[in-house]
């Protein structure tokens, strides 16, 4: 465990036997309506069955009502005043069935919210977010083809004029009947609802009902004789697996997306997939629209995207928006390290020595030089009783430190020889823009700062750089802290002094990191550099790991889809995408509360740990192998 969190919470755990999506393995849509073939009748219950909505509980519709009503704590005034309604009608006719007319006439006299008003806002907003499970349209689609009688039962407070607009719209046409419990006096679950219609339908015709409420679908209409399919909900399903962390809307909306996706039957996905589906969605989605805001807020000029976590968040950001001017741009830490290094030597010690000190397989000294185009200091290692073929390790990592800050100043003008090409690739970049901002995942901004450095002080390019990362880890010590306050760089989900708790988590262990670049991993090896050409200039990048590419795709496409549904279900609602850094980080906090998902599933990924561009010398740890290392 890596998070102190209530007992309630710690007892959720994402799905760890595989894709979530075949928790129920539900026969095909095919088979489920082929099974009902036998029947002249198949009846349909309508909400959770026919139709979806994109949230965890249906009552979370009623705060998208009150907002539109303007009226603070609508939710409880909306259930309170329904509640009350059926008190009431109990009381006068015997029967606990209400319509929204009814509840709305209770609302107006505690609200003074007008009941035509009201009542016509709430079903609108049910038209609009009400859609068709799709393994239900199929199944629907494949008895309508076989003229079969369809009709739909509800217990509801909608009319049966509504619902019939509702399943309309959805595309479920072509109903013999619609049953409504308001307008019957009476419902499922009392079984009234059931004999009404089958006295409309005649006793000869055998009849199959399918529901997903077990007492009121399955038990109270085979007490009536009638035949069922039990058709299991898809939040009954998924909430279990869903953390509890979020705010209550986002948590609802982004609960409601993935269960109404995974869990409607009509397709299974890869865990790889529900990956980037499930733990990776709402951070790219919140992070974009976070980007969009700050760049339009502080008079961005152009939004600079970093390889290659930049890549996902780049192709995200486009998608949702086509008015802000962006780029993607070639730069990593070993990029920042090499075209800053007469100002990092502390940085170029530690990524160069001591992290190759301690990877997990060997990286020869010579295999570094040679690499850094360093070669012309192989022959000076003797003086330090260094040899090149001698390994970088802990036992000698002093040592090798030493020999190059000996001989520093070769390192530095060895490495600065390409600044004039990177000075020109970054003119052409920034085109003039008097205000840029820097895009990347973190951890401690050096790349944002690099390029910062850079532009407004090496060239002085007459150019502001603004750094936003999604995460930054650092501690009191380093000059990144100092960036933060003055804003320089600006966190999307936590920092020291920001989501403290959140800090905290993730630095519980370094490697969380690792798990959180799954996210933006990316199709094409880790960029190195520039090196001139007769031509101009071409860009080095790093041994590939083409291994990884399959499952960075599927991770990708689960990301991607998840966007595009959260866009289509609430494009009209800005504000439900403007996600806190705090809520896009739970789903991925609920991840990290268990590796054993990690390690299954993407232990066998490869990462380069050797040194830049250099094949022959290249060596590569999995996810497991880090893990292993880390104690993990």
């Amino acid at each position: 465990m890596y998070d102190s969190l209530n007992s309630t919470e710690l007892l959720k755990l994402p799905y760890l036997d595989g894709s979530e999506s075949k928790v129920l393995n539900r026969p095909t849509p095919l088979e489920f309506a082929t099974s009902m073939l036998e029947y002249d009748v198949i009846s349909f219950d309508v909400f959770d069955t026919l139709l979806l909505r994109p949230f965890a509980q249906p009552q979370h519709l009623f705060m998208i009502v009150g907002e539109k009503l303007d009226s603070v704590n609508f939710m409880s005034i909306r259930m309170k005043a329904e509640k009350e309604a059926r008190n009431q009608a109990e009381v006068k006719k015997g029967n606990r069935e209400v319509t929204i007319f009814d509840i709305y006439e209770l609302i107006e006299l505690k609200t003074g919210i007008d009941k035509q008003y009201g009542t016509q806002l709430e079903f609108q907003t049910e038209l609009e977010f009400c859609f068709a499970n799709p393994y239900m349209k199929d199944v629907f689609e494949i008895l309508k083809s076989q003229n079969k009688k369809l009709i739909a039962i509800s217990d509801m407070y909608l009319t049966t004029s509504m619902i019939k607009q509702l399943l309309e719209k959805a595309g479920f046409s072509g109903l013999f009947d619609v049953f409504v419990s308001c307008e019957n006096n009476g419902s499922k679950q009392n079984k009234r609802l059931f004999k009404i219609a089958q006295q409309k339908l005649g006793k000869d015709l055998s009849i199959v009902h399918v529901g997903e409420n077990y007492e009121s679908d399955i038990k109270s209409a085979q007490e009536q004789g009638i035949s069922t399919r039990y058709y299991h909900n898809v939040h009954e399903i998924g909430n279990q697996y869903r953390t509890g962390s979020l705010s209550e809307l986002i948590g609802s909306t982004y609960s409601g997306i993935v269960n109404t996706h995974l869990h409607n039957g009509k397709k299974q996905y890869t865990p790889h997939y529900e990956y980037g589906f499930i733990y990776g969605g709402l951070y790219i989605l919140g992070f974009c629209k976070w980007i969009y805001d700050y760049a339009k807020q502080n008079n961005i000029d152009k939004v600079l995207f970093l390889s290659r976590d930049g890549d996902i968040y780049r192709k995200v950001f486009n998608y949702l928006y086509s008015d802000m001017n962006n780029e993607y741009v070639y730069w990593s830490r070993i990029a920042n390290m090499k075209y800053t290094i007469d100002k990092n030597r502390y940085d170029f010690l530690q990524r160069m020595v001591k992290h190759k000190a301690n990877s997990v397989l060997g990286i020869t000294i010579k295999g570094l030089l040679e690499s850094l185009e360093l070669d012309e200091m192989i022959d000076l290692l003797s003086q330090y009783e260094l040899n090149e073929d001698d390994l970088i390790q802990k036992g000698n990592v002093k040592l090798i430190q030493t020999f190059f800050v000996e001989n520093w100043e070769t390192v530095v003008n060895k490495l600065s020889e390409d600044n004039a090409i990177v000075k020109e690739y970054f003119i052409k970049i920034i085109q003039g823009s008097k205000k840029v901002a820097v895009v990347d995942v973190g951890w401690v901004g050096s790349g944002g700062s690099g390029i910062k450095y850079l532009i407004e002080q090496k060239w002085n390019l007459n150019c502001e750089v603004q750094s936003l990362v999604a995460g930054c880890r650092h501690s009191n010590h380093t000059g990144n802290l100092s960036q933060i306050m003055k804003k320089e760089i600006e966190p999307y989900i936590f920092s020291r002094m920001y989501n403290r708790n959140l800090y905290d988590t993730h630095s519980n262990t370094k490697h969380n990191n690792v798990f959180f670049e799954l996210f933006t991993q990316a199709c094409y090896p880790s960029f190195s550099g520039f090196k001139k050409t007769e031509e101009g200039f071409k860009l080095i990048f790093d041994v590939p790991e083409v291994e990884n590419y399959k499952i960075i795709e599927q991770i990708h496409h689960g990301i991607f889809d998840f966007v595009k549904l959260y866009k289509k279900m609430f494009s009209n609602y800005d504000y439900l995408i403007n996600i806190s850094g705090y809520d896009a980080y739970q789903p991925f906090r609920m991840i990290i509360k268990d590796l054993r998902f990690i390690r299954k599933y993407f232990g066998d990924l490869r990462f380069s740990r050797g040194v830049i561009a250099d094949t022959e010398n290249q060596t590569f740890e999995t996810l497991n192998d880090i893990m292993d290392q880390a104690g993990l």
